[in-house]
């Protein structure tokens, strides 16, 4: 299989609607949580790792560009890993590209409930075995016994990285979720 590891990295939209700013208010919804929301997020990384080559980065304010590149990497491919992909970063991309008007050019499987035979491996998934538990990457490699180092960043992290012009440690980041990713999933299916 010509596999390609996937990691993104978001940070939540300034919102100038009135409308909307008045919903997320009413509902209570955080800013930290928007986080997570593609309709008040945007990406700003995209890492990708293919089968036995070096890692990829799109980085950047220019979204729609970030998520072109990443179709046309990702046709390339036939088998998708990520890390809480299916809940995360997979509906992500594909709800963005719908709002950037870019047309995706593969399906990637996003139904959690068929992955034995689907193109989407999710390492969060396959070790939470749909017991309501979201084993963190970390936590999943280091019982493993995969050496992830010291001083990592997390997702909670991003945010305050980009706004403070730290762009090449989100990157850096992102880029060390995927190493860790494929090398968990090489684990698996050893």
């Amino acid at each position: 299989m010509n596999h390609l590891v996937i990691d993104i990295e978001t940070v939540p939209m300034d919102i100038k609607d009135e409308a909307i700013r008045e919903y997320l208010m009413d509902k209570q919804i955080s800013r930290e949580m928007r986080c997570f929301n593609p309709l008040y997020s945007k990406i700003i990384c995209i890492c990708l790792k293919p089968k036995d080559k070096g890692t990829i980065t799109l980085s950047g304010d220019d979204e729609g560009k970030l998520l072109k590149e990443f179709w046309d990497i990702a046709k390339e491919h036939n088998l998708f890993i990520t890390h809480n992909g299916y809940g995360f970063d997979v509906p992500f991309i594909m709800i963005r590209s719908v709002i950037n008007q870019i047309k995706n050019t593969i399906k990637i499987n996003t139904n959690k409930f068929s992955m034995e035979n689907s193109n989407h491996f999710d390492t969060m998934l396959f070790f939470s075995q749909n017991i309501f538990t979201n084993p963190r990457l970390d936590i999943i490699a280091k019982t493993l016994g995969i050496d992830i180092g010291d001083n990592r960043f997390t997702g909670a992290d991003v945010e305050r990285l980009y706004k403070e012009g730290r762009m090449d440690e989100v990157i850096r980041h992102c880029k060390e979720d995927i190493e860790i990713t494929e090398k968990v999933y090489l684990f698996v299916k050893s």
